[in-house]
């Protein structure tokens, strides 16, 4: 068999393997170890001159992202996230029909927010036993939840016609706060001493409209592990159900009305950070509709189990309001002391000894490949010719061999070796799972990752396992060890002089594989010359405020520790 066979039957195998991949956990256990170190007699070289530097972003553009954060995280390496959000509601049905005639009682308003969470086994109750996932920290913290009084465009005004930009940094949202605290339930853990749950939660069925009674046999739902809050009634009861003319006809009108929730979060020394998809949460008014009163007071049921009449006087009804539309997730960073001098040192010439990588309000990992361009290649005797030509001198050699000598490049890596001293007093859990790799002057991916269309069976966040990224972790301990980044085909491109430049490559945390969005950054970063050197970062970094620590390239990194560049040839006899 003949190596490009072998090739394509290693990765056949390692498709077949993750294909089969079930969860999280057990994907990351086989991990990128499937494929392995084994390149059979491929001739590796990871001599190439590799500069990695740390560079943060500032505040970040951060409306309308797929996922969000809520909450507070001490990471002992970066310091301290905290994370408020907002969100625009729209009513799920536009235009209702609230009779006050017929005399509406508020029952209570509902805020559910489901949490990532998968089902690990049924008890023998029935009841659903759960485990969480997008959950750090741990610690009670102090939720409060307000009206806002933001209106979030969706274009800027006063022209409206670019799309607006809200940043991570905006203070806005907490001035124009409208109102008292609408989470005000005398539950303190729905509000000052809130803490996550991994209960199932139950619903049960209304009867004749009459307050639901907790009994088995009257189960309406079980529902995944989520926040599940009483807001305030009073105030919905004067905004939606009292709600002036004209107001709900549709949810443009409804949007300027009621211009949204704002999340936030009473600062802490620590406490706990959520993930979630606010597009599956949702606030359920729960109202009664009465159609005969006496005296001004409506006729009820009794609260009895007795036979009710045929045409009940009282119905019980819902509205939902959706948490859809323009968001924002707002970061209030506290760096710790060595966090905050790496990113106020960086080497761009030998590059970092430590890579500090972080999401949401981070930071960024800037790398040049192939050291600098002092000559040129002579074509025919690939001798330097001591005239620069924009080219990097090792770039320049590879060229030659593989024009000249028929070298083929099969695979190309980038590896990235986790700082472990650093990340010991990390949980293992909070480790991020992923890595990504970008060109930075194009903001766009590599070639690689368009290439790459492998798929896993219910996690889209490993998606695009060849092209990799993934965390690398112990067999004993299970903490992460190393990130590897395949780049073959962006190398192989580079060697064909006409179809690629050496772009200056960003590495950054990634929430989700898929999303290869840009974010704006509220202040770009610009060189000593005035030159912008990043104004956009991935919005899946955006997402995802986790951090690692990496080996850099810097003279002082132990060799079999530097970040590579992995390149391995098949050389002709």
């Amino acid at each position: 068999m003949n190596k490009s066979s072998i090739f394509k039957s290693i990765v056949f195998v390692a498709t077949t393997l993750f294909l089969l991949a079930s969860c999280d956990k057990d994907f990351n256990e086989i991990g990128s170890d499937v494929i392995g170190e084994d390149h059979f007699d491929l001739l590796p070289d990871d001599l190439s001159t590799v500069v990695a530097f740390n560079q943060a972003t500032g505040a970040v553009q951060s409306n309308n992202m797929l996922i969000n954060s809520l909450g507070i995280y001490n990471n002992p390496v970066f310091g301290k996230t905290k994370a408020d959000f907002v969100s625009q509601i729209q009513m799920a049905t536009a235009n209702p029909t609230f009779d006050l005639e017929k005399f509406i009682e508020l029952d209570s308003v509902v805020l559910s927010i489901p949490y990532f969470s998968r089902k690990t086994e049924t008890d023998s109750d029935g009841n659903g036993i759960y485990e969480l996932d997008s959950i750090y920290g741990s610690g009670k913290i102090n939720l409060k939840i307000f009206e806002s009084g933001v209106v979030l465009n969706d274009l800027i005004p006063p022209d409206f016609e670019d799309t607006q930009k809200y940043y991570s940094d905006d203070t806005n949202f907490n001035t124009y706060k409208i109102g008292n605290v609408l989470n005000n339930s005398s539950n303190p853990k729905e509000n000052t001493e809130f803490e996550t749950s991994l209960k199932e939660i139950i619903t049960y069925k209304r009867d004749k409209g009459l307050r639901a009674k907790d009994t088995a046999t009257n189960i309406e739902a079980r529902l995944t592990p989520r926040i599940r809050l009483h807001l305030d009634t009073a105030f919905f009861k004067n905004k939606i159900i009292n709600a002036p003319d004209g107001k709900l006809i549709n949810n443009s009108i409804f949007k300027e009305y009621f211009r949204g929730l704002y999340f936030h979060v009473e600062d802490a020394a620590s406490g706990t950070l959520m993930k979630f998809r606010f597009s599956d949460a949702d606030v359920t008014l729960h109202y009664r509709e009465y159609s005969e009163v006496k005296d001004g007071v409506p006729t009820k049921f009794p609260d009895t189990d007795a036979l009710y009449p045929n045409e009940p006087i009282m119905l019980a009804k819902t509205f939902v309001l959706r948490l859809t539309g323009n968001t924002v997730n707002l970061f209030n960073n506290t760096p710790s002391a060595e966090y905050a001098a790496a990113l106020q040192n960086f080497d761009t010439i030998v590059g970092d000894e430590k890579l500090y990588l972080k999401g949401g309000q981070g930071s960024v990992t800037l790398i040049d490949l192939f050291g600098p361009d002092n000559f040129g290649i002579d074509d025919v005797t690939g001798e330097p010719n001591g005239q620069p030509n924009e080219v990097p001198d090792e770039l320049d050699i590879i060229r030659y061999n593989v024009k000249t000598k028929n070298w083929l490049i099969n695979e190309a890596n980038l590896t990235f070796h986790i700082d472990t001293d650093k990340m010991n007093s990390i949980n293992k859990d909070d480790e991020p799972q992923r890595v990504y790799l970008y060109d930075v002057k194009n903001k766009r991916p590599l070639f690689d990752y368009f290439s790459d269309q492998t798929t896993t069976l219910g996690l889209p966040k490993f998606n695009k396992f060849i092209h990799d990224g993934l965390i690398q972790r112990g067999e004993v301990t299970k903490k992460g060890t190393k990130y590897r980044v395949r780049i073959t085909n962006h190398i192989r491109n580079l060697v064909k002089e006409s179809d690629s430049t050496n772009v200056r490559l960003g590495l950054v945390i990634t929430e989700a594989i898929e999303n290869n969005q840009n974010a704006w950054l509220e202040t770009p970063v610009l060189n000593n010359d005035g030159k912008v050197i990043i104004d956009r970062v991935p919005q899946a970094s955006v997402m995802n405020p986790l951090g690692t620590v990496l080996h850099g390239t810097g003279i002082n990194v132990p060799f079999d520790k530097r970040v590579k560049l992995e390149i391995y040839y098949t050389k002709p006899n």
